[in-house]
C-alpha cells in the first residue's frame, strides 16, 4: 500500500513546481524594477492564505479506512499463504510416499510407476500455476483498494478545498523545512475519519 504514498507525493510535487514556475515568471517579476524585499512581502503574503501542506505518512497511519483496507488485505493473504503451505505440505507427503514405493519396489509394473509420476508432475504443475494466481491477484487487489484510496482522499480534498480555498496543498516530506502552521494533517484526518464512520453507520 506504500505505492498510495509515492503516487500523492509526486502529484503534489509537480503541483507546487507549476505553482512556482507560474508564480515567478508572471507579469512584473522579470527586470529590475521590483526589488527583493518588495517580492518577499508579496511572497510572505501569500503563503498564509494559499499554502497548506499534509504530511501523507502520518494521514495514511491515522486514517481508519486506510487501515481497514491494508488489514483486509493483509488477512487474505495469511490465509492463502497457510492454504499454499497446506497444499505444499500434502504434495510432498504425497512426493516422498511415491519415493518410498519406488524404492521398496512396491509398484506392480514399471508402467504404473510411470504414470503416478506423471499425475505428481501434474500435480506440482497446478500447484505452482495456483501460486502464481494467487499472488496476481492479491496483486491486483492491492492497486484496487490503493485506487479507491486515492480517489477517496483526492475527492474528500476536492470538496474540503471549495471553503478553504487553498491555492495548493503539497506534502511536507517534499520540504526540507515547512511552518508548522502551514500543517493541515490533523484536520483532515480528523475529518476524513468522520466521515467514514458516518458512511459505515449508514450501510
Amino acid at each position: 500500500m506504500k505505492n498510495i504514498s509515492l503516487i500523492i507525493n509526486a502529484v503534489l510535487i509537480v503541483a507546487v513546481a507549476v505553482l512556482f514556475f507560474l508564480h515567478f515568471s508572471g507579469p512584473g517579476t522579470s527586470g529590475t524594477s521590483n526589488s527583493n524585499d518588495s517580492l518577499n512581502v508579496e511572497v510572505d503574503s501569500v503563503i498564509p492564505n494559499k499554502y497548506a501542506c499534509i504530511n501523507i505518512d502520518s494521514l495514511l497511519r491515522n486514517y481508519e479506512y486506510y487501515n481497514e483496507l491494508e488489514t483486509q488485505l493483509l488477512d487474505k493473504q495469511k490465509k492463502k499463504e497457510a492454504e499454499l503451505s497446506s497444499k505444499m505440505a500434502a504434495f510432498e507427503k504425497e512426493a516422498q510416499d511415491f519415493q518410498r514405493k519406488v524404492q521398496a519396489n512396491a509398484f506392480l509394473s514399471q508402467e504404473s510407476a510411470q504414470k503416478q509420476e506423471q499425475e505428481l508432475y501434474a500435480k506440482q504443475q497446478n500447484l505452482m500455476k495456483w501460486k502464481d494466481d494467487v499472488s496476481m491477484e492479491l496483486a491486483q487487489e492491492g492497486q484496487l483498494l490503493e485506487s479507491q484510496l486515492l480517489d477517496t482522499v483526492t475527492t474528500f480534498l476536492k470538496q474540503f478545498n471549495k471553503t478553504e480555498k487553498y491555492e495548493i496543498i503539497f506534502n511536507s516530506a517534499a520540504f526540507l523545512q515547512n511552518a508548522e502552521y502551514l500543517n493541515i494533517t490533523d484536520t483532515v484526518v480528523t475529518l476524513l475519519n468522520e466521515k467514514h464512520r458516518k458512511n459505515k453507520e449508514a450501510k
